[in-house]
């Protein structure tokens, strides 16, 4: 072989080397970026698992009424809310869904109750079950008539709520009647 041919060949190999250099370069890159994507959505995916695996030990069992009591006692029990008084009242079904009322009644309403544990009870009661709703919520503040008129402007007050109508809703769908 020539110089000249060797000097070619030698240039040719070089520029191959150069080129699959690159394109493992590029082709690492793109690997690390794919594994750092699947890696996040992996996390992701335990935390969700984790998550209902939670939910799912701490959810109702059952769907009559003494599951539905029992759920809504613990969870006011879980905000150190008190006892409650839940009365049930399945509504006429329509042709695609049932619904089913939810009355509240806090037997510790005197005392009044914070917003924290409010916001506790409120989400803990609509998470855990399946399809449930705050349908209706109305708060006083405790220590006044009801209307904002009776307490001075700059006045501070303590942040005590008394609710005086909690109603939930859980709407189930129906199948088709044949």
């Amino acid at each position: 072989m020539s110089n000249r041919t060797t000097l070619y060949l030698l240039m040719a190999l070089a520029a191959a080397a150069i080129g699959l250099r690159m394109w493992s370069v590029s082709s690492l890159a793109t690997w690390d970026d794919n594994v750092a994507v699947h890696v996040s959505k992996y996390k992701a995916i335990v935390e969700t698992c984790n998550d209902l695996e939670l939910r799912r030990e701490d959810a109702p069992k059952g769907s009559d009424e003494t599951s539905f009591r029992k759920h809504f006692q613990r969870q006011a029990h879980k905000a150190l809310m008190g006892d409650v008084n839940v009365s049930v009242n399945p509504l006429a079904a329509k042709r695609t869904y049932a619904d089913k009322r939810f009355e509240i009644e806090f037997l510790k309403a005197a005392d009044g109750f914070s917003r924290p544990s409010l916001r506790m009870f409120l989400f803990s009661a609509e998470q855990k079950y399946p399809r449930i709703r705050t349908t209706a919520l109305n708060l006083r503040p405790i220590g006044g008539s009801g209307r904002s008129r009776g307490i001075e402007a700059g006045v501070d007050r303590e942040d005590i709520w008394e609710i005086t109508k909690l109603e939930f809703r859980q709407r189930t769908p129906v199948g088709k009647k044949d």
